[in-house]
């Protein structure tokens, strides 16, 4: 009888096998858990890439609709693409897509969107609006966005992508540079935000109505009502100061802008006081005259709904704004009256031809006296009469002047200023005015012309503030002030003057679309 002999395997242990099936399932586990981490950021890049471009098509097919909307209304071919785009932004800048002219059009590009970045609703047409003036920035807050979060994934896709796990100095590096691009997107989206509301705030103000002043010639006081919507789109378009606050502080803030009247003329801006108190012109020493640049508010709850939601600032607080001929706001704030004179160098600049032959404006004995040494000062002033100057100039020091000199600046003696060479010899002025504000106060406007600039344009805005101790006595300047005012430039910069001399500022920041303030 043959034996046959079984040789047995060495099989594992249960525990043995127990242990590598665990071993394997949390492997897989792991696989399972990296493949869901590398697709999850994939499927967020794929989305953002996927919306951001779902984005730029829906705004160019409501662009697109919009465009041929009106050119169906306006027997325009739509033919060309380039030549259509900038016909709608043109009737976009005019307010064609508000919500005023829209309201029974399918394609409201004005209707409330939620907005992914802002976590808000904001208005269809403020989007794109910004998307219109903003090409670039959309995508570096998508770049950001995408390097913050590939940068904060890569240490747990390293290993499932490149087969190896990061080491910590890798770690470290990647997240560090995941929190910069993070604090770029959030900043990128925070200036995205600012931006929305000011264009937001500008669109809301379209509604809002005024009357301007009649022509001289005219019966009534006042024009019919127009929204401001209506006058951005009008053959000459004007610039809107609003005012807000009470009885004293639109008294304030009036004083100043009488000086600058025939300036706000000259430069087609009209102001809208908004008195909250219930105040009167007359309470605004503001007489009963026409004033060719005073406008009326319409529907004055309006306006006063539209400042309340401008800024959360206290119930009676003096706040303004300004909007250029195409409804843009150039400056706001709230609190302190601005210096008009530098808005008026920087954005309120002449629209109509500065004649060197125009003629100075005094209706008052007083208005003429204050000419007259006027005349005298830019006499002494271009020939170098250091004698009459000195007997013009009033012996107290002006605050403005010895606050520039406190935070450093430079004053250069009148010995300096009319040295050959050096004073604007062959300068002339015209169109001069001057107010009376009391019997002793005065100030007195005028343009210059300066000679040999090789600028035929080049004309400057000047101001003198006049002073005496009672009625009677002779007038003495004070502060004698210009800046740049021309069609063409911004001023970047303005001349103060007192009895000690003159003292130079210029702008040395970055000019900025708005001061800020109440509109963003």
């Amino acid at each position: 009888m043959r034996l046959i002999r079984h040789e047995h395997t060495n099989l594992p242990s249960p525990e043995a096998s127990a242990a590598r099936n665990i071993s394997k399932s949390e492997s897989k586990k792991e696989v399972t858990m990296k493949s869901i981490c590398l697709k999850w950021c994939v499927s967020i890049v794929l989305t953002a890439s996927f919306q951001w471009r779902a984005e730029a098509f829906t705004s160019h097919s409501s662009f697109s609709e919009v465009r041929a909307s009106l050119a169906t209304r306006s027997g325009i071919l739509c033919g060309n693409k380039h030549k259509n785009r900038e016909f709608f932004s043109e009737r976009l800048n005019n307010g064609s897509c508000s919500a005023l002219q829209m309201s029974a059009n399918p394609f409201d590009v004005s209707k409330p969107v939620f907005d992914l970045f802002a976590l808000r609703q904001i208005r269809g047409d403020a989007l794109l609006q910004y998307n219109t003036l903003n090409q670039s920035e959309p995508l570096r807050i998508n770049l950001y966005g995408l390097s913050a979060i590939a940068l904060f994934s890569a240490p747990f896709i390293s290993e499932a992508v490149g087969g190896e796990a990061m080491i910590l100095a890798a770690t470290a590096a990647s997240t560090l540079a995941g929190i910069g691009s993070m604090v770029l997107f959030v900043n990128e989206c925070r200036k995205r935000s600012q931006q929305l509301t000011r264009i937001e705030k500008e669109l809301n103000a379209e509604k809002l109505t005024v009357r301007l002043p009649a022509s001289a010639i005219a019966d009534r006081r006042y024009r019919q009502a127009e929204s401001l919507l209506q006058l951005k789109r009008s053959s000459t378009p004007p610039r809107i100061i609003a005012l807000a606050g009470t009885s004293s502080q639109l008294k304030e803030a009036f004083m100043p802008l009488q000086v600058f009247g025939r300036r706000l003329a000259q430069s087609s801006t009209y102001v809208v006081p908004i008195p909250l108190d219930g105040s009167k012109r007359v309470d605004w020493g503001i007489g009963d005259a026409r004033t060719p640049w005073l406008a009326e508010a319409c529907e004055l709850h309006e306006w006063k709904e539209y400042f309340d939601g401008l800024a959360e600032t206290l119930s009676g607080e003096f706040r303004w704004f300004g909007l250029n001929s195409n409804g843009r706001s150039f400056g706001s704030g709230s609190g302190d009256i601005p210096q008009w004179l530098q808005v008026l160098g920087q954005h309120l600049r002449p629209t109509e031809l500065l004649d060197e032959d125009d003629e100075a404006v005094a209706l008052s004995i007083d208005e003429k006296i204050v000419i007259e040494c006027q005349k005298k000062f830019y006499k002494a002033l271009t020939t170098g009469d250091l004698d009459t100057l000195t007997s013009l100039y009033s012996l107290t020091p002006s605050s403005q002047v010895s606050e520039v000199i406190s935070l450093g600046g430079r004053i250069d003696n009148w010995l300096s200023c009319l040295e050959e060479g050096a004073r604007p010899e062959g300068m002339r002025v015209s169109g001069s005015d001057a107010i009376i504000v009391s019997d002793t106060r005065a100030f007195s406007t005028t343009v210059e012309f300066p000679a040999n600039t090789g600028i035929e344009t080049a004309t400057l805005l000047a101001i003198q503030q006049w002073t005496r101790s009672s009625a009677g006595e002779n007038w003495k300047l004070k502060l004698h002030q210009t800046i740049p005012w021309s069609p063409e430039s911004k001023a970047q910069g303005t001349l103060l003057c007192d009895c000690r001399g003159c003292v130079a500022l210029t702008r040395s920041v970055v000019e900025r679309r708005t001061f800020g303030g109440v509109l963003g």
